[in-house]
């Protein structure tokens, strides 16, 4: 595999991974009904995975549900596909300069 080619997977497995961490948080904070989500928060993973802005269309899934994973795992797959596109524009461009 290319350098190229691994450095587009590696992004594009950190989008995944920035998806994760945000649903862990929902979920934890959820389990946790002591504890309010911080705005601060939400607005960072928000502007990290754009992609979880699709979850607001469907606000009656619970989490923990098989819904809920689908969901999630749907919105993990576009922010990985982001992050990927990001970083392929980022190396083209970066060829093409050179």
């Amino acid at each position: 595999m290319s350098d190229h080619l691994r450095a587009i997977f590696r992004f594009a497995r950190l989008g995944f991974g920035v998806t994760a961490l945000f649903f862990c948080y929902q979920l934890v904070v959820d389990f946790v009904a002591s504890s309010a989500r911080s705005p601060a928060v939400m607005l960072g993973f928000v502007c990290l995975c754009p992609p979880s802005l699709i979850s607001i269309f469907f606000r009656g899934v619970e989490f923990g549900t098989r819904a809920s994973y689908f969901l999630w795992t749907s919105i993990g797959i576009l922010n990985a596909a982001l992050y990927a596109a990001v970083r392929a524009l980022l190396l083209a461009r970066k060829k093409k300069l050179d």
